[in-house]
C-alpha cells in the first residue's frame, strides 16, 4: 500500500508540473488551446532542428549545465565516478549498514580500471 501511495503522488506531481509548464507557454489568453499548440510545436520543431546543426552552434540539446564551470578538478578522479550527471528530486539522508557498505566498496574495487593491476 506504500508504494502505490507514494506512486500516485509522484504521478500527481509530474501531472501539476507538466501543466505548470504547459500554462507558462500561454500567450494569447483567449485562445489558450491554440496558443499552447503552437508553442508545443516550436519547441519539438527547434529540437528537431537542432540535430542537423555542428555541435559547435548553441542550442538547447547542445547547451552546457547550469553548474558546469568548465574548469578541471584538483582531485585525482576514478573512473566509476567520473559520469556527468545532476540529483533530481529533494535530497534524502540515508546511512548504509556495515553489510551495504561493504558491498559498495567491494563493486567500487572490482570495477574500477585503476584497481585492477593490483587485484591480479
Amino acid at each position: 500500500m506504500f508504494k502505490i501511495k507514494f506512486s500516485y503522488i509522484d504521478e500527481s506531481f509530474e501531472l501539476f508540473r507538466f501543466l505548470n509548464t504547459l500554462k507558462k507557454k500561454i500567450r494569447n489568453k483567449a485562445r489558450v488551446e491554440g496558443s499552447i499548440c503552437e508553442a508545443y510545436l516550436i519547441e519539438k520543431t527547434s529540437t528537431f532542428g537542432s540535430y542537423y546543426f555542428t555541435t559547435n552552434v548553441p542550442s538547447r540539446r547542445t547547451r552546457v549545465p547550469r553548474n558546469d564551470d568548465g574548469g578541471v578538478s584538483s582531485y585525482p578522479q576514478i573512473s566509476v565516478f567520473n559520469y556527468p550527471g545532476r540529483a533530481a528530486g529533494a535530497t534524502k539522508v540515508r546511512w548504509m549498514d556495515a553489510k551495504e557498505f561493504e558491498a559498495a566498496k567491494l563493486y567500487v574495487l572490482l570495477n574500477t580500471p585503476e584497481v585492477q593491476p593490483y587485484i591480479k
